[in-house]
């Protein structure tokens, strides 16, 4: 029996002895499918380093998803989203701040830091930049205008026989049309000390006016047609059949390898009277739930290893986003030409707005373009009753939408 006894104790130390490598601290972390690549570099070198695990979990509908676990005090250590989530998070309280100095947020670009900054405080972690940019067919195109008006100028002469000079996604779509708006002075919501004046929308000043009158005659004189949407775009384009097309970074990859890095440009937007276009910037980065046990390795996490040079710089080469990071992005640019297209593109556009008030705005500014390019309304009618609805559904409850 003492023998037995003994050999049970011994295996009981040894089960304990075993143990911990079970039972080791975990992190968490939500991102979609085009971001794995990119995370599974960092998230080896922080398990090394630190001893803990990341398991790194992809999720269809990631906001939704997570706003519905977070709620509930249950979800993931870390969410990867764009910024433009941080308004709705950080209000509901299911986002942590984010304490970094103005050193350290001087690493990255400013633009990307002003997106996870919320009524004054910072609530993630910028790994990417993306914005609008003018791709191009070299076998249709040798060098692509560097005006709106060349633009349509030369894509009229080239569109016939189900071949097409230029192409966007003008349906349903004010995102793909605020670049040529925001040339001429038009603006969302004014910015006054550190916050968004809702009530202050500048989409109807005569400037954009007169750039929605523009985008309109891309319809008007045949051009782009009214139905035209983004897989429209992208699928023509990848079938050799349009010369220039307006799309963002995330195609890049797509594009290259269907039709071959010898065969796809790309360069910033064109101007339009001689003035920049300015395109939303989008920053996509790193953001706590305010309901994690492990807060101090979540902020170790993107702060220290996604959040720095090399870490930006593993994540770019694995999943080719242009890297927030200053001195990761200055890398990308030397590697890859795209990257720096998109830089320069980046360093003309604004942040898109991160208050829940933007989700009015895309309802209606979508809208307005949409009765005009199918000249349901007038151009100046279609935008001011927009603006004027706008204003009116904000007005009733402006705190609700801050």
């Amino acid at each position: 029996m003492r023998k037995i006894a003994s050999m049970t104790v011994m295996a009981l130390m040894t089960l304990v002895l075993l143990t911990p490598s079970f039972s080791r601290k975990k992190i968490e972390v939500w991102c979609t499918d085009k971001e794995v690549a990119g995370l599974e570099p960092v998230a080896r070198q922080f398990r090394r380093t630190n001893k803990v695990e990341v398991d790194i979990v992809v999720q269809a509908e990631v906001r939704s998803k997570y706003m519905q676990a977070a709620i509930a005090k249950t979800g993931p250590d870390i969410v990867v989203g764009a910024h433009d989530w941080v308004g709705q998070l950080a209000k509901n309280g299911v986002i942590a701040e984010v304490n970094l100095s103005d050193k350290d947020k001087n690493k990255y670009f400013p633009v990307s830091i002003d997106g996870f900054t919320y009524n004054g405080r910072l609530y993630g972690v910028p790994y990417c930049v993306e914005s609008l940019v003018l791709f191009y067919n070299k076998k249709l195109i040798k060098t692509p205008p560097s005006t709106w008006e060349e633009v349509l100028s030369v894509a009229k002469g080239m569109t016939k026989d189900g071949k097409y000079g230029f192409l966007y996604g003008i349906d349903n779509n004010f995102y793909n049309n605020f670049p040529i708006i925001g040339s001429q002075g038009g603006y969302i919501f004014k910015w006054v000390n550190g916050k968004y004046d809702i009530l202050d929308v500048g989409l109807d000043t005569p400037g954009a006016i007169d750039a929605n009158k523009f985008i309109y005659r891309f319809v008007q004189e045949g051009v782009v047609p009214a139905s035209t949407n983004n897989g429209i775009v992208i699928s023509n384009f990848k079938e050799g059949k349009v010369a220039m097309i307006m799309d963002g970074p995330w195609n890049t990859l797509d594009f290259v390898n269907s039709m071959g890095a010898d065969v796809v440009g790309a360069t910033k937007l064109p101007t339009l009277k001689g003035k920049k276009s300015v395109p939303f910037v989008g920053a996509r980065g790193f953001m706590i739930n305010s309901a994690s046990r492990y807060q101090a390795e979540a902020r170790e996490f993107i702060i220290k290893f996604a959040g720095e040079k090399d870490g930006q710089i593993a994540m770019y080469r694995a999943g080719g986003r242009p890297p927030a990071h200053l001195e990761a992005c200055d890398v990308a640019m030397k590697e890859n030409e795209f990257i720096k297209t998109v830089v320069e593109s980046v360093k003309d556009g604004i942040s898109m707005p991160n208050v829940r008030a933007m989700s009015v705005v895309w309802n209606y500014a979508a809208g307005m373009i949409d009765k005009y390019k199918t000249g349901e309304q007038t151009v100046e009618n279609a935008v001011k009753t927009a603006v004027s609805t706008i204003k009116q559904d904000l007005s009733g409850n402006p705190s609700r939408f801050e």
